[in-house]
């Protein structure tokens, strides 16, 4: 069946470019995040380059190609244009089996008119197997300057992007953020975004919008195994204010738990001051009805509870634990795509247990 053809309301339909100016992303007045090293580098990727033969050399060839994707990178900037499109060359096709091509290869388009808070003002459509495509994300029509907000594809890698706006609308520099420096987040495919509708629904761009903070995302499906090498580069990321570790669910099945109480002196080596939270995965709607599996999560859970508390015992007072079982309500019954991956009500309910335990530490004095 092809639905476009019975509904057209779900078509994907060209983006209207007349009259459309191009800007690219890296270039003022627009403000490009969620990239640690693209100074350095100048690309469109969360692990620098140099940290390509450092994971090779290491077996983890597969960090250096999810780092290509890219989960946690947006565009920001204010203008009175009154629409939005982005013109954008993707790594390659959308094809997972679990989430939409609007998560996992889409941009999407967040507004915030004077005073006001952030609205959701729509995603790229586009079509089944294109690897380049041209989508409006906004096209409201009225032309009062109010700030923009693109978030990134979460699970694709993205040669090129444009953002497109009216040829005689105003373009400036968003309002800064209102904290300072950034926050990171390092772990799994739930970090990284899967399985969210859009990327802006992913949990820590929620965060990311609602705290008001640049928010790196380091989620590395299936490969959050806590390496030596990955600490590393986690204390090279600039103006880092905070540092969430969320690995359990890769690291636990993996058999790599056992590495936490390393890595964690690894970063405080490196990083003296760096508040770290530790938070344990949350506890699947299926995986509820497993009693063995409820008992090997319980070891998992406690494990990372030990290492803070013998961080904490060694001096350690910038190292906290969370239970991440607290984050979804009700035993999260139906919050997840598949038992694991949360859906946008999962990452909504992650997000709104999170805010209260980030905001002590990303408060400006």
């Amino acid at each position: 069946m092809d639905i476009a053809k019975l509904d057209r309301f779900m078509q994907a339909r060209p983006a209207q470019e007349e009259g459309v100016r191009w800007l690219a992303p890296f270039e003022p007045p627009l403000v490009l995040e969620g990239f640690a090293f693209f100074e350095q580098d100048g690309a469109y990727r969360r692990l620098p380059l140099d940290s390509d033969a450092v994971f090779s050399r290491a077996g983890r060839a597969a960090l250096t190609e999810l780092g290509t994707n890219t989960a946690g990178g947006c565009i920001r900037f204010r203008s009175s244009t009154g629409r939005v499109l982005v013109r954008t060359r993707l790594a390659a096709a959308c094809a997972m089996h679990h989430m939409p091509s609007t998560g996992q290869g889409g941009f999407d388009c967040y507004l915030r008119r004077p005073g006001g808070a952030w609205r959701y003002a729509g995603p790229s459509v586009f079509g089944h197997g294109e690897t380049a495509y041209t989508a409006a994300l906004w096209s409201g029509g009225d032309r009062e300057e109010k700030e923009f907000l693109i978030h990134f594809p979460l699970y694709m890698g993205v040669k090129e992007v444009w953002v497109g706006v009216d040829a005689d609308a105003s373009v400036a520099a968003p309002a800064p953020r209102a904290v300072s420096g950034a926050a990171a987040v390092y772990g799994t495919s739930i970090d990284q975004g899967g399985c969210a509708s859009h990327p802006g629904m992913a949990f820590p761009a929620i965060l990311a919008r609602a705290l008001d903070v640049q928010i790196y995302n380091f989620g590395f499906s299936g490969n959050a195994c806590l390496e030596p090498e990955m600490a590393d580069v986690l204390a090279r990321v600039p103006g880092l204010r905070l540092l969430v570790v969320d690995a359990e669910a890769n690291a636990g099945p993996l058999g790599c738990l056992g590495r936490l109480p390393a890595f964690l002196a690894r970063l405080r080596a490196a990083c003296p001051r760096l508040p770290i939270l530790v938070v344990s995965a949350p506890l699947g709607p299926l995986e509820a009805q497993q009693p063995d599996r409820v008992a090997q999560k319980d070891a998992w859970r406690a494990a990372q509870r030990d290492a803070v508390e013998q961080a904490r015992a060694g001096g350690d007072a910038n190292i906290a634990f969370l239970d991440g079982r607290t984050l979804w309500p009700d035993g999260g019954e139906e919050y997840t795509v598949d038992g694991v991956h949360p859906t946008d009500l999962g990452f909504y309910f992650m997000a709104r247990g999170l805010l209260p335990v980030l905001l002590p530490y990303l408060t400006e004095e």
